[in-house]
């Protein structure tokens, strides 16, 4: 039997972005995506017969982004961008860069409850920097202090690139549930603006519908 959370049709905030018959389809095959790339990992650490995740982890990284890609890429305004310095390829939308982010390893835990962690990695940070919602406040700069590293990173080639693809680019955040015993759990989609590089200030969130397969 199937476990499908929220099996009502797209949202006008999804209509309002892709139109009615693409989101009825994000709608889909965004968990459908996850849910393979989260399949693969597990066959990643059934293979290599260890009773921990040194497998399931990295391939679970890097399937979320090229599985999504896989899926979608034949969708109308589907394009794929190759971050430079980036080991994985980001799926652009109609304009919106879909971020996938593990979040928990739970079912029970809201994706707005959760902190940004080593899954929200550095490519997400910098482009919801870049791309991202503007924060509704923001903490005031201190007179004649310097720079962190962070902030005073050159994202020029990041922006020139995701900008050569799509026009006034915007980033959802596809974030998931997941653990290597029970597979996928749960996918929801929204936006977040960055604070600081340790805070999501959300706006819309929403579940999408997720069968539990295996």
């Amino acid at each position: 039997m199937s476990d499908v959370r929220d099996a009502d049709g797209p949202s006008r905030w999804s209509i309002e972005k892709f139109g009615l018959p693409l989101a009825t389809t994000l709608r889909t095959e965004i968990p459908a995506a996850l849910r393979r790339a989260v399949e693969l990992a597990q066959d990643a650490r059934d293979a290599s017969e260890l009773d921990t995740d040194h497998a399931f982890g990295p391939v679970r990284w890097k399937q979320q982004y090229e599985v999504l890609h896989e899926y979608l890429h034949d969708l109308p305004d589907v394009v794929g961008v190759h971050p430079p310095g980036a080991q994985v390829r980001v799926t652009i939308c109609r304009g919106h860069l879909l971020l996938p982010w593990r979040y928990t390893t739970r079912s029970d835990l809201d994706m707005r409850d959760a902190r940004p962690g080593r899954d929200l990695n550095r490519l997400i940070r910098d482009l919801l920097i870049l791309f991202g919602p503007e924060p509704s406040h923001e903490e005031v700069t201190l007179p004649l202090m310097p720079l962190t590293p962070e902030e005073a990173r050159d994202r020029s080639a990041l922006r020139e690139a995701v900008e050569q693809m799509t026009d006034e680019p915007r980033v959802l955040l596809v974030g998931f549930a997941c653990n290597s015993d029970e597979g996928l759990l749960r996918v929801s989609w929204g936006e977040a603006a960055l604070l600081g590089g340790t805070e999501l200030k959300w706006g819309h969130v929403e579940d999408l519908p997720v069968a539990r397969a295996r």
